[in-house]
């Protein structure tokens, strides 16, 4: 070989050495950051998580095991899921626990019979008194 196509690669091959060894260092400037490939989730987006979506979620697989980030993903959503949830049943606990008792349960539909007048509704009461029913055979 030729000294001077030796010295040519020689003063080449240490170019590019110091070539990388300065960017290496941060002075060639940065190097663009790019975020791994990896399949999307199918999770809903504008919406809290439900048991139905967990369950149809399969996750990315990687080369050894799980995709990490997506998997971190996951976790992240479903603890927020949860937060959520129990944040509603605090609320709604101690929404239970501040409202009024009264001393008997609440009727919240009308107590009559189809088609006939409310129970204890006749002669001032006095069906209702000797258990004598609307309609009933005397």
């Amino acid at each position: 070989m030729n000294p001077t196509i030796l010295f040519l690669i020689a003063v080449s091959a240490a170019a590019v050495l110091c070539g990388v060894a300065y960017a290496v260092m941060g002075k060639g400037g940065r190097l663009a950051r790019f975020e791994a490939d990896r399949p999307p989730l199918d999770l809903p987006e504008g919406r809290g998580l439900s048991s139905a979506d967990i369950g149809r979620l399969t996750l990315p697989l990687a080369l050894w095991g799980y995709h990490v980030r997506g998997v971190d993903e996951v976790l992240r959503r479903v603890s927020a899921a949860l937060n959520d949830r129990d944040e509603h049943i605090a609320e709604l606990e101690r929404r239970l626990a501040e409202a009024p008792t009264t001393g008997g349960p609440r009727v919240l539909y009308p107590r009559t019979p189809p088609g006939g007048e409310p129970l204890g509704a006749g002669r001032n009461g006095e069906e209702a008194e000797r258990g004598h029913h609307p309609g009933a055979a005397d």
